[in-house]
């Protein structure tokens, strides 16, 4: 089995200025180095590539106002109930008492 061949990086540097000049083609490039053009455009793509700039981690200050409420004490939402009826219709809104609701519903239906 052929050892892997292992190219320096001013080598690769060489062979990819020498492929960015004017009229030059990269598989006469890639010839007149010994190598694949396949290899040639891979070096290309590192090597001229811009590479995005490494920035340093940094923390942010987090500043803590207060407690959020317990769920508990957080309002309750008014419900709204709408019944329609052939000849009349009712709406609730807010707290519900199931008694007043029940006895309303009875009396319609007895109509």
């Amino acid at each position: 089995m052929a050892k892997r061949r292992t190219h320096s990086l001013e080598y690769k540097r060489s062979a990819v200025e020498a492929s960015n000049q004017l009229g030059a083609s990269i598989a006469g490039v890639a010839m007149a180095h010994g190598i694949n053009a396949n290899q040639l455009h891979k070096w290309r793509r590192q090597l001229l590539t811009p590479k995005p700039a490494i920035t340093e981690t940094q923390m942010l200050p987090v500043t803590i106002t207060s407690e959020p409420e317990p769920v508990d004490t957080m309002p309750v939402p008014e419900g709204i109930i709408d019944i329609r009826f052939a000849r009349a219709s009712v709406s609730v809104r807010g707290q519900v008492d199931l008694d007043v609701l029940q006895t309303i519903l009875a009396t319609l239906r007895s109509r």
